[in-house]
């Protein structure tokens, strides 16, 4: 099935020579525990740690977490890997990865029914499908890993530090994962209204700020427009 990635843009990092692959399960184990105890999530879920380079996290239809060394190699602390990990396991209970095995076998099936001279739209159809199905997962998978973060005792605003770091900001017509700014004002205004105390004290990362940076524009435009406000509110 198609995987959910936290990132699509960087695909490598440097390669370190005392990488420990034991070290690094533990470390993932310890906080996905956290996360699913805090949070009363059923058994079953399970994460694994990849050798591989590639910045990268993705869930399974078998409720398995994949977290890539490349990945750990990247996150600044043990909370914004906790927000990689609560966005996968979002796509987890939210049964997105079903959904898409389901899309998929749907548009299999179409597309051995339909002639070649068609094959380019069919092609196109099958993107677009695939592309509205997954950008919309990947907003809520963010959406449920910050209700997961504030439950567990993390800052649901490393979701955002850590978004910033390794989420690209790129047209998402043919995507299947939305542009990075969309996606973190999303987040953004999710903490913002049911969150907010968290919101104003801030986080002090990089790329937090840079985070913020993006995002303000847009904020200052929808508040100076009483119309937008109160689309924003409802």
């Amino acid at each position: 099935i198609g995987t959910y990635a936290a990132t699509t843009t960087a695909t490598t990092t440097t390669t370190t020579t005392n990488w420990d692959s034991a070290a690094a399960q533990k470390r993932i184990n310890d906080i996905g525990y956290v996360l699913i105890k805090k949070n009363n999530l059923p058994s079953g879920i399970s994460l694994v740690v990849s050798s591989e380079s590639e910045i990268n996290a993705y869930s399974n239809i078998n409720k398995q977490v994949y977290v890539y060394k490349g990945l750990l190699e990247n996150v600044s602390s043990d909370e914004e890997l906790a927000a990689v990990i609560a966005h996968e396991i979002g796509h987890i209970i939210n049964g997105h990865c079903a959904k898409q095995t389901v899309l998929n076998a749907a548009l299999s099936t179409v597309a051995n029914s339909v002639s070649t001279k068609n094959s380019t739209a069919k092609t196109l159809g099958e993107n677009l499908a695939v592309a509205k199905l997954s950008r919309t997962d990947e907003y809520e998978a963010d959406l449920t890993g910050v209700d997961l973060l504030q439950k567990a005792g993390y800052n649901p605003l490393a979701m955002i530090s850590v978004l910033s770091k390794i989420c690209g900001n790129y047209l998402d017509v043919l995507q299947s994962h939305p542009s990075g700014e969309k996606r973190l004002l999303n987040v953004y205004n999710y903490i913002d209204y049911n969150y907010n105390s968290v919101l104003k004290k801030g986080y002090n990362t990089d790329s937090y700020q840079k985070a913020i940076a993006i995002i303000t524009p847009s904020v200052m435009k929808r508040n100076s427009s009483a119309k937008n406000i109160a689309k924003y509110e409802k």
